[in-house]
């Protein structure tokens, strides 16, 4: 009898475990960190779930850009804030790369609590429309022939990389000049500062539909299935099958962000992600929808740093060496 006992009362704890992990709500509004100027692909993201999205989150988000520092001050501030899931940010791959290649506060990934995936995207190679630059290899040639300016969003990360290896594996030079973010590099592009540029669908896909800017290349085994982009091709159909990038959208928490706080937010993304009208506004924007739970979604974060630690050992020299 007493044994019996015992099992129902283990059965009781564990069922008002489980309850007690599910049963967290927000009682006031969210902060979502964007650590990107307003107007780029992050911040574009993080407004669709202030939109289409809002509906299936008990209360509003309250979007805070704060860009600068090579997205080291958005990320502080995020670290900083009390994980009581009042506060969650953008996350994107630079979060896995940035403490790889500069000294950052943190390592972001030790101090922060992944949430949910919530899409994919590669990245893009953009060029004025007026640019005699009509593909990668009059990229290659350029790079060869004469000074080439990249602008990209941080040195050493995403938006940077892809084009010193290419000028690397060309055996050339590039000149590299850091802005704010994706609308920040898109703007210099458009004013004619800088000749080239890698961002994310969402950062130069209004400017390619106007005719202002051409996107040269996808870096990517497979095309942007979205119609400014899908007559682009993709850096493998050019015969550069080695310079592929793609990131990832998604959000995090400070460290030691309660489990009923993570369940809440994979609850609410993973049932946004079924709307259809949500998905069509991610893909409007060029990233595909894709959903994973914290801890899938720290297993991407583990992959990228290794993926990402590969491409240093050959050129972070390079990267460096202004």
């Amino acid at each position: 009898m007493l044994k019996r006992i015992n099992v129902v009362f283990v059965l009781m704890l564990v069922c008002l475990s489980v309850l007690s992990a599910a049963s967290w709500t927000p009682s006031k509004e969210v902060t979502m960190i964007v650590p990107y100027d307003a107007g780029g692909g992050s911040d574009m993201m993080a407004r669709i779930w202030t939109a289409q999205g809002a509906k299936y989150f008990k209360t509003a988000f309250a979007v805070e850009n704060i860009p600068g520092g090579s997205q080291a001050i958005g990320f502080t501030e995020l670290i900083q804030s009390k994980p009581d899931g009042y506060t969650i940010g953008v996350t994107n791959a630079s979060v896995c790369t940035n403490p790889l290649t500069s000294d950052t506060p943190y390592v972001y990934t030790e101090e922060l609590t992944p949430l949910v995936k919530v899409a994919d995207q590669p990245y893009v190679v953009y060029v004025r429309a007026d640019s005699d630059i009509q593909n990668l290899k009059d990229l290659e040639n350029a790079v060869k022939t004469r000074e080439v300016v990249l602008g990209c969003n941080r040195t050493g990360g995403a938006t940077h990389w892809e084009l010193e290896y290419f000028a690397y594996r060309a055996g050339a030079d590039i000149t590299s000049v850091v802005y704010g973010g994706g609308a920040s590099a898109i703007a210099a592009l458009l004013g004619g500062h800088i000749d080239v540029t890698v961002q994310s669908p969402a950062d130069g896909k209004e400017y390619v539909r106007s005719g202002d800017i051409r996107a040269i290349a996808v870096l990517s085994p497979e095309r942007i299935a979205n119609d400014v982009f899908a007559d682009v091709p993709t850096s493998v159909e050019q015969g550069y099958d080695w310079l592929l990038n793609s990131s990832f959208a998604g959000y995090s928490a400070p460290k030691n962000t309660p489990p009923e706080v993570i369940a809440y937010f994979e609850d609410c993304f993973r049932k946004g992600l079924e709307d259809p009208a949500v998905r069509a506004a991610i893909e409007n924007y060029g990233y595909t929808p894709a959903f994973e739970g914290s801890e899938e979604f720290g297993n991407t974060w583990d992959e990228t740093i290794s993926q990402y630690e590969t491409v240093l050992d050959e050129i972070y020299d390079r990267l460096y060496e202004d």
